[in-house]
């Protein structure tokens, strides 16, 4: 029985080690419940130390979301520099489908924003609101629909 204890938690250990992922900085979700407003505008923040990252938004979405590509007006604060960004970014698989076949409806994206950004000691800051609008218009929509959660994974840069 001793015998059969030991290896159950040495396999526990092994296990849980291994989902361990010591490249991540800060990962977090914000819950937008299927309607993300023009005027809400998503923060993320975190005290940093000095090192190089990708940094990514990921954008959870259904199929009542009506676009094929989004648009993102990004922020990102930090040691007192200030970036500002416009990303256009279009939901395609490899099949060139922007729609994603799935029994759950549910669309997961990773958008690489920034690729070995050198962050600083201190206070790091991003922020994110959308900026889409119909083809035809140039009033931004004020309420997006379709999209379920918007988050920010920071890993440290691979080399």
């Amino acid at each position: 029985m001793i015998e059969k204890t030991k290896y159950f938690l040495l396999l526990s250990f092994l296990i849980f080690n291994s989902c361990l992922n010591e490249n991540i900085v800060f990962v977090n979700y914000n819950n937008i419940d299927g309607s993300w407003d023009k005027k809400n505008q998503i923060e993320f923040s975190f005290d940093s130390n000095e090192t190089t990252v990708d940094l990514s938004l990921l954008i959870r979405s259904d199929s009542s979301y009506p676009f094929s590509n989004i648009y993102l007006i990004t922020t990102i604060d930090n040691n007192q520099n200030t970036i500002v960004d416009t990303i256009n970014h279009t939901f395609q698989n490899n099949n060139s489908k922007w729609y994603n076949l799935q029994s759950s409806g549910i669309n997961n994206s990773k958008i690489l924003l920034k690729k070995n950004f050198k962050i600083f000691d201190g206070k790091f800051n991003f922020k994110v609101r959308h900026s889409i609008r119909y083809l035809d218009s140039v009033v931004a929509q004020t309420k997006l629909d379709g999209i379920l959660d918007v988050g920010l994974i920071v890993e440290k840069s691979v080399r």
